[in-house]
């Protein structure tokens, strides 16, 4: 029978739902608003660089009209202020006119000023603004936007006056920058407001001062410039921690941000506030709104009700479906006992496996790794293949690329290569032959069957092929089947060849005996690997000569090891027979040579260094 308490939790849990999916709607589409709002501040400053920047190279432009005037030059170099003043007077008259110029000063190289176009009575103090001494330290044109005497934030250019050569002095053109800013916030659809630091104004004139009184102030900033009505929540704006925030103003909804404002000298000024009009975002959103809610309440209304009768009719098809699920899981529980069953009944190791963890696996297993059973085992590790012992003769984890399934890499080898290293309980050191099975989508019988012996057998072998009986040296079979290899290996360094003969070795066997000869050749071998270093290969080539083999960088390292060798065996003191010595030849392969010149070449010093009187190398 329909339990109606299954119905009432997920009513609410719709209705939830619903209410969630509303809140989550307005609060993303607010967080795209402000992203889409965010980069205001930014595209403010790349604008206001942009423009600044053309405005600097066009008084830059007039600048240089000024200074080419013969007759301006010439009243300069006078120190003519009136006259000057009357000769610049037209052109100061037309740039103020046509591009908004307020600022003209003629300054004396030491940086007296000699004329201001646009101040007639102020002259012969000291220019000390970043602007000029940037240009003097430089002696090119500079700009930058500044906070002058009068408080207000202007364009400053400045540039040398060179006539045939000589620094005379130097031009500043000047211009506020409220046009600029219009122009921005029209173009940005942005309110703009600046705002400046009260301490700025501390010692500012009193026409200066005076003007403030008009301005709109805050606790501690005054609004100098604004395009629009100053909010009253600019106190809160300017005096907080925020960098946005949502505003109302005159009815409609702003997105408020800002930046720092600072001069060319990077000194912080106060803030540029930007607030950008959402009202039209904010409307159409919470239209949006009203509309998704209407569509919501329609759907949850009609899922509640579709809910009621779908339930009462699930539950009994779940019912009877619970019933059938019971006998299929005692079913598979059944057949898991015989599997494992079956499992225990292998020798091998056995294990189910997708690669990351085990998920069964037989008593030869546990029993190896002297575990009490699988969950005894999975507490301690996740998968066998953390037991592989790390041997490059056989596959272990390190051979697996990053991101790979070791089991796909191990069935990507041939038969001879699915050979994994284990130690059992007792530390011992086992080799087993990997099979790999799969029984569904990434997952896998893997058997383990233990070839130790085998491979004991294989590696006596391979051992007895590759070395000499008497000394356990290399023998030159080994050399003949893996010199191409060695000298791979070695590249780009050289290989350096060393063959080594045991002087008057002929006397020791008459004078001793062929069993002391051979225990002198064990002796020698001895000497020799204690003489060079573990990745060198010492090699019998016959009777009493020997040949190693090294990488080295230049044929004087190998001459370096050889005497190393040389003083070695001349300081031991062989059993019965004393001391004995040896001569060396020494050369290094040349790259592409074919190895049997090589050895023609060390034959050859070697017989050169038994000429010469022994117990000595040579080189060829």
């Amino acid at each position: 029978m329909f339990r109606l308490n299954l119905y009432f939790p997920l009513m609410i849990v719709t209705v939830l739902m619903a209410i969630l999916t509303i809140v989550a709607i307005i609060y993303i589409q607010e967080n795209s608003i402000h992203k889409s709002k965010e980069s205001i501040s930014r595209d403010f400053n790349d604008n206001l660089n942009e423009k600044v920047k053309l405005e600097a190279t066009i008084l830059g432009e007039y600048i240089d009209f000024i200074q080419n005037k013969d007759d301006i030059s010439k009243l300069f170099l006078e120190q003519n202020k009136e006259e000057l003043n009357n000769s610049i007077k037209k052109i100061y008259t037309r740039l103020n006119k046509n591009v908004d110029l307020t600022h003209m000063y003629f300054i004396k190289a030491d940086g007296t000023v000699l004329l201001r176009a646009h101040e007639y009575d102020r002259d012969k103090d000291i220019i000390d603004r970043t602007t000029f001494k940037k240009s003097q330290e430089n002696q090119s044109l500079f700009y930058g936007l500044e906070f002058g005497p009068k408080k207000n934030y202007t364009l400053r250019v400045v540039k040398p006056w060179f006539v045939e050569g000589k620094l005379i002095g130097y031009i500043e053109l000047g211009k506020e920058i409220d046009k600029i800013i219009n122009e921005i916030s029209t173009s940005l659809k942005t309110l703009i407001y600046i705002a400046v630091k009260k301490e700025l104004y501390a010692n500012a004139l009193e026409f200066v001062r005076n003007i403030l009184l008009t301005k709109v102030q805050t606790r501690d900033y005054y609004i100098v410039y604004n395009t629009f009505t100053i909010p009253k929540e600019m106190e809160y704006i300017l005096n907080e921690t925020i960098i946005n925030d949502d505003i109302s103003l005159e009815n409609s909804s702003y997105f408020v941000s800002k930046s720092i404002l600072s001069d060319v000298s990077g000194k912080e000024l106060g803030y540029f506030v930007f607030l950008t009009d959402v009202s039209l975002e904010h409307s159409v959103m919470y239209g949006s709104i009203k509309i998704l809610g209407t569509i919501l309440f329609i759907l949850t209304s009609g899922m509640l009700i579709g809910g009621y009768f779908l339930i009462r009719d699930r539950e009994r098809s779940i019912h009877a479906l619970t019933s059938k699920l019971e006998k299929q899981k005692t079913g598979l529980a059944l057949f898991n006992v015989k599997l494992q069953k079956l499992f225990d009944l292998q020798k091998n190791i056995v294990i189910t496996s997708n690669g990351k963890t085990i998920n069964m696996a037989n008593n030869a297993m546990v029993t190896f790794f002297g575990f009490k059973n699988i969950n005894d085992y999975l507490n301690h590790h996740k998968c066998i293949c953390e037991k592989f012992i790390e041997d490059d003769n056989f596959f272990h984890l390190g051979k697996v690329d990053e991101g790979e399934n070791w089991i796909d890499t191990i069935k990507s080898l041939p038969d001879e290569k699915c050979i994994v290293c284990m130690l059992d309980y007792n530390k011992k050191i086992h080799s087993f032959s990997v099979k790999v099975s799969e029984v569904e989508d990434e997952n896998y019988i893997i058997s383990f069957t233990d070839i130790s012996n085998t491979m004991i057998e294989h590696t006596n072998l391979k051992r007895k092929s590759t070395h000499d009986k008497l000394t356990g040296a290399l023998n030159r079979e080994f050399f003949d089947n893996n010199i191409k290899s060695i000298i791979k290996d070695m590249y780009p360094e050289k290989m350096g060849i060393v063959l080594c003969d045991i002087d008057h070795f002929k006397d020791v066997n008459d004078t001793y005996g062929h069993n002391r000869g051979d225990n002198v050749l064990k002796e020698f071998t001895t000497i020799i690997k204690d003489s060079i270093r573990d990745s060198d290969y010492l090699i019998r080539w016959g009777g009493e000569e020997f040949i190693v083999l090294m990488k080295v960088n230049t044929i004087d390292s190998l001459q370096r090891a050889t005497e190393h060798m040389r003083k070695h065996i001349e300081s031991y003191k062989f059993e019965e027979v004393g001391t004995i010595t040896s001569s060396f030849g020494i050369t290094l392969h040349i790259e592409n040579e074919k190895i049997l010149d090589t050895l023609e070449r060390v034959d050859k010093a070697l017989y050169k260094a038994k000429n010469n009187g022994r117990n000595q190398f040579q080189i060829l």
